[in-house]
């Protein structure tokens, strides 16, 4: 048995992996908990939706079951998450590329005039992008992985009330997160916060702040303020979009800094 939240056993939980349902506590603790991966304290932060994955029941079980071994804290180290869910093909030679972390570390590279030939952006992904000490932080403004956006597991593996469908879900659990994802900002000022997702504008700019104008730069949009630069831009898994894309906004970076 192991010790959970104020003292109490959940050693339940943990022994219900291949069930049909979720812990509703511990799930609630989750969603109000985790944001992401890597360090705040890094100067590029890059903020997503919500992670895809969490396909069966058991997927999602698997991860809450890590996150509880990794401490519950806000931010884990990604590969030390994904040596939990014994997915290491994103860190171990030969070194699969994942869509999202690639153009990270594209556009990182690229900010610091640095090459990003494939073999240079696989040694980016696997020894920097989500590590706990590193010069990145991932969040999701949305804390539950899902298949797609049109797909919605919850409401049979949970009785949660705000997990009965997708709209509710949004609707209770985005202006908290937004807030704290700003609070988080205003912090640590980082030097860079790249959105992923242009049909996510209102969020962005909310967590970005009032006071941040954005302007429209052909394909990606630009705010200032506070000495931290805002880009919002395509999303990495959207189909058709180069690498050059993402290249492109890590130049901007370096020639404005």
């Amino acid at each position: 048995m192991i010790m959970g939240m104020n003292g109490t056993l959940f050693s339940t939980w943990l022994g219900m992996a291949y069930s049909m349902e979720l812990n509703d506590k511990f799930l609630e603790h989750f969603i109000w908990t985790y944001y992401g991966s890597g360090n705040y304290a890094g100067n590029y932060w890059f903020i997503g939706m919500e992670e895809g994955g969490g396909t069966t029941v058991e997927q999602v079980q698997k991860r809450l079951d890590t996150w509880h071994r990794l401490g519950e804290a806000e931010l884990v180290d990604l590969y030390d998450f994904h040596a939990g869910i014994n997915y290491l093909d994103y860190f171990k030679d030969p070194v699969k590329l994942q869509h999202t972390w690639m153009q990270q570390a594209r556009i990182i590279l690229a900010s610091k005039g640095l090459p990003s030939t494939k073999e240079q952006v696989k040694t980016y992904q696997k020894d920097v992008i989500g590590r706990k000490n590193s010069e990145t932080c991932s969040l999701e403004l949305l804390p539950l992985p899902s298949p797609n956006t049109s797909t919605w597991h919850y409401s049979r593996w949970s009785t949660l009330s705000f997990l009965k469908n997708r709209k509710v879900y949004r609707e209770y659990c985005i202006p908290k997160r937004i807030d704290h994802i700003h609070t988080q900002i205003k912090i640590h000022m980082p030097k860079v916060v790249v959105f992923f997702g242009t049909s996510y504008t209102p969020y962005w700019q909310q967590i970005a702040g009032k006071n941040v104008s954005f302007q429209d730069k052909e394909d990606y949009s630009l705010g200032i303020a506070a000495s931290i630069t805002f880009v919002i831009c395509k999303h990495p898994a959207a189909r058709g979009i180069p690498n050059v894309y993402f290249e492109k906004i890590g130049l901007y970076l370096r020639n404005s800094s």
